[in-house]
């Protein structure tokens, strides 16, 4: 389905400005009402913290005002959207001043409480100015606005809207992002919703919402969160684990996340699942720890008593550092604390990755490395990924291996993947060829 400009370009706000890992928005428009709050009662205006689903409620602005400011912010925004249909009709696409307009928007519709958005949408829902897939795209974003402080409520508005976003796949993204506020907050009540209403609307509650509930709850709960797996009938296991160890942020999370990840392990009766889901589990763990940095992951690593077995998956788990410069580090750690038959791999893929992102940091390393089985497996990655662009430099490397089978299966590799786009190429891969007896 053609979605409009209107739709398109409040969508792409949405991804830009309001996802579920990009809140900075939202936290402005709380931050300016917070302000003007406090100016509020400089001037002797009360507030009413009785109303929670309107924290920020001056008590000298009434229930008819916050209508008429909602009914009035609908007809703005309706009048937008037509604005940006004109546009698309004409086959031009919004310009800066445009685009501007659309965050105000974005920032007003976020200033609106939960009663009042209703109101809005149920405008948005009776317009008849506006092309169905525009209104499809406004409903979504109202409702996903919602979606953040009141998810029941954006659910429940959601499913009456369930006509005019059958085919929108923002439906699927407000159901996911509502069940993760809500399962962070009340897992059970949003395990009762999915149950209830999986079969009304099978293509709202799909698996990626159920994930969605199983992360949210994980944030306080990783123990519960595992359970949930079962309960929602959750096919492919990996993607849901991957999201309760990413809720895991600090060291103590991760320590609780882990003590819940061997719990669930041991309901586990097939050992070959039982393995895939702890080393997928494992490897989401390491990413978490690389990102927080070499000393304080193996700060974390030294009271965390992992398994050989979890040892191996999460050496690699790391391969690549987040933290500029710690590569070296990691690779290291590996080498010191895994066998070179365990460890080889994850060394390969952590050089491989972090000589395609910055060679000459990894070649310096490779300099300062201490000798050992570490260094070499380093070398052989670094030489390999580096020759499809630099053989000479890749052969010189490969020339500090110890002679015998990895060295001579290295300078083969080199060959192989010498560039040969003209005369002088191919002449200069033959006499290295000749020089090292490949065949």
């Amino acid at each position: 389905m053609k979605i409009s400009i209107a739709a398109s370009v409040l969508i792409l706000a949405v991804a830009a400005g309001f996802g579920l890992q990009n809140q900075q928005r939202l936290g402005v428009v709380r931050e300016n009402h917070a302000r003007l709050a406090a100016e509020a009662a400089k001037l002797g205006i009360s507030l009413d913290p009785s109303n929670d689903a309107d924290p920020v409620h001056i008590t000298k602005r009434g229930r008819a005002d916050r209508e008429a400011e909602a009914r009035l912010a609908a007809t703005e925004f309706i009048a937008f959207a037509k604005e940006m249909e004109a546009i698309e009709k004409n086959g031009g696409a919004p310009d800066e001043a445009m685009q501007k307009r659309t965050m105000e928007f974005m920032d007003r519709m976020m200033s609106l409480d939960s009663a009042q958005l209703k109101i809005l949408i149920a405008e948005l829902r009776a317009s008849k100015e506006l092309k169905d897939e525009t209104r499809q795209g406004l409903i979504a974003f109202s409702i996903m606005t919602l979606s953040n402080d009141h998810p029941q409520a954006a659910l429940a508005l959601l499913t009456e809207s369930s006509d005019l976003l059958d085919n929108d796949n923002m439906g699927t993204h407000v159901v996911s992002s509502s069940l993760a506020k809500w399962g962070k907050d009340d897992p059970l009540a949003a395990l009762e919703w999915v149950k209830k209403n999986s079969a009304k609307f099978p293509d709202l509650v799909t698996e990626d919402a159920k994930r969605g509930l199983i992360s949210g709850a994980a944030v306080s709960d990783p123990r519960l969160a595992f359970k949930l797996i079962g309960e929602l009938g959750i096919k492919e296991a990996v993607f849901p684990i991957s999201g309760i160890i990413g809720a895991a942020k600090t060291a103590e999370d991760r320590t609780v996340v882990l003590g819940a990840l061997r719990e669930h392990l041991a309901t586990i009766s097939d050992e070959a699942a039982r393995h895939n889901v702890a080393n997928n589990a494992v490897v989401a763990l390491a990413r978490g720890v690389v990102k927080e940095g070499f000393e304080a992951g193996t700060k974390w690593l030294a009271s965390a008593n992992l398994s050989p077995v979890e040892l191996e998956s999460f050496a690699s788990g790391l391969s690549s550092s987040d933290k500029k410069g710690e590569s070296g580090q990691w690779i290291e750690w590996i080498g010191a604390t895994l066998p070179a038959d365990k460890s080889s791999d994850s060394i390969r893929n952590i050089v491989r990755n972090w000589t395609q992102d910055d060679f000459q940091a990894a070649g310096k390393w490779l300099t300062t490395a201490p000798e050992g089985e570490a260094k070499n497996t380093s070398i052989r990655s670094y030489a390999e990924t580096v020759s499809r662009y630099e053989p000479e430099t890749a052969a010189q490397w490969a020339m500090t291996l110890p002679a015998g089978k990895d060295r001579d299966q290295t300078l083969k590799k080199i060959y192989h993947n010498w560039p040969k786009g003209d005369d002088v190429a191919k002449e200069a891969a033959a006499a290295f060829a000749k020089e090292h007896g490949i065949k």
